[in-house]
């Protein structure tokens, strides 16, 4: 675990980061038709922003399974095929905390965990902005982002995205052009060499 943490840290800061960036995104426009007093363009524009922030994580654990694949067919990288669900479950800490500690103060009529449980639903809704059109909808007369469940639900799209990914990358299954896949320099084809001819060679083909 802790050589996977090693060599996998910076591909989920940057899933973090792309969660980020897509939230403030999802956020802007639950905002704006919320103004607009629309929850049509509400729901709209928050289904947008989700599959846009699943998009960029397809992107990303795509390639980077497909970067795995010359590592493992050469024998140099074991198969691990769950790779792309561990990195985007480690990159949802943060989201998996605050769902716990939504979970702990609906769950337990506590003061001290009803302040953080407000907190921690503050910063859980600002880090999955992308959601927010989508809880502010009711089921049976309930505003979904009330309900603690919700909280962890909406980090396994996510995860499955990866997973599903990752493992597609390894095999080399496309469904989009868009990735940008870089070889690694040992793994490009080699520049064909250059034939250098002996000065004998060169003199007997001027007679």
């Amino acid at each position: 675990m802790k050589e996977f943490f090693k060599t996998r840290s910076y591909d989920m800061v940057r899933m973090f980061l792309n969660q980020f960036a897509t939230s403030i995104f999802g956020l802007v426009l639950a905002l704006a038709a919320g103004k607009a007093q629309n929850p049509t363009l509400r729901n709209v524009t928050s289904v947008a922003a989700i599959l846009f922030y699943l998009f960029l994580l397809y992107t990303m654990t795509w390639d980077l399974g497909f970067k795995d694949k010359v590592s493992v067919e050469s024998g140099r990288k074991k198969r691990v095929a769950l790779t792309g669900f561990w990195i985007s479950l480690c990159a949802n800490i943060p989201n998996l905390i605050f769902a716990v500690l939504i979970s702990l103060a609906v769950l337990f009529d506590v003061p001290a965990l009803s302040s953080i449980g407000a907190f921690a639903t503050t910063a859980a809704l600002l880090l999955e902005g992308m959601f927010t059109g989508i809880l502010a909808n009711s089921v049976g007369g309930v505003v979904l982002n009330s309900q603690w469940w919700v909280y962890f639900l909406i980090t396994v799209p996510s995860m499955v995205t990866c997973a599903i990914a990752y493992l597609l990358g390894l095999k080399d299954i496309r469904f989009t052009t868009l990735s940008n896949v870089v070889y690694p320099e040992s793994d490009r084809d080699p520049k064909p060499k250059r034939k250098f001819r002996s000065g004998r060679d060169s003199d007997s083909r001027k007679k």
